[in-house]
């Protein structure tokens, strides 16, 4: 320390930076903190001015067929000459799209005729019952004489209804007084639907 005098000011200029120092600094000028990838831009690369220039080989190619289709295509569609005159050939008339089709019910109603009243069902029934033991039919008939009697008179017409009292008059099921009562109960029930 003889004659040589060290100042705070030269020690500072000596001393490496420290990282308060770089954070600082990167934050004044804006330096980014980020490390490189380490890919530095290649000199003397060879740049080809002809891939700017247009299409490549292959897409040139692939344009060139689609001329040769669309020129034969042409040809196919100009008019047909026959014996030296030119014919034109009238444009087909488009067909309308066809109308979508719409479900049709397969209900159809059956057609009007004199028919049992369905609406009247148990009470036929509780009459029918009484009356069949009230006339003397015997027991093994009765069920058999109810049921079909309504159902051919509800579903089909009085007269089928009618015509199986008649089958079961000529069967011997049935006396011609029971048939004509019978005949009187039906004729009762008998709407026109």
């Amino acid at each position: 320390m003889h004659g040589e005098s060290v100042t705070e000011s030269d020690t500072n200029d000596e001393l490496p930076p420290t990282v308060e120092d770089e954070v600082i600094e990167s934050q004044i000028l804006g330096v980014n903190r980020r490390k490189s990838i380490g890919l530095r831009p290649r000199e003397g690369a060879v740049i080809d001015d002809k891939a700017d220039d247009g299409p490549s080989n292959k897409a040139q190619a692939l344009i060139n067929e689609s001329r040769v289709r669309a020129e034969v295509e042409e040809k196919k569609r100009e008019p047909k000459t026959v014996a030296g005159k030119v014919t034109i050939e009238a444009p087909k008339p488009k067909t309308p799209a066809p109308k979508p089709r719409r479900r049709r019910n397969s209900f159809q109603p059956a057609a009007r005729a004199k028919r049992l009243d369905r609406s009247r069902h148990m009470e036929y029934k509780y009459e029918m019952r009484g009356l069949l033991n009230e006339i003397d039919i015997p027991e093994e008939h009765r069920s058999n004489i109810l049921g079909t009697i309504w159902a051919r008179g509800e579903r089909q017409t009085v007269a089928d209804a009618k015509e199986f009292i008649s089958e079961k008059c000529e069967q011997g099921v049935l006396t011609e007084e029971q048939e004509s009562t019978l005949n009187g109960v039906v004729d009762r029930y008998t709407v026109r639907r």
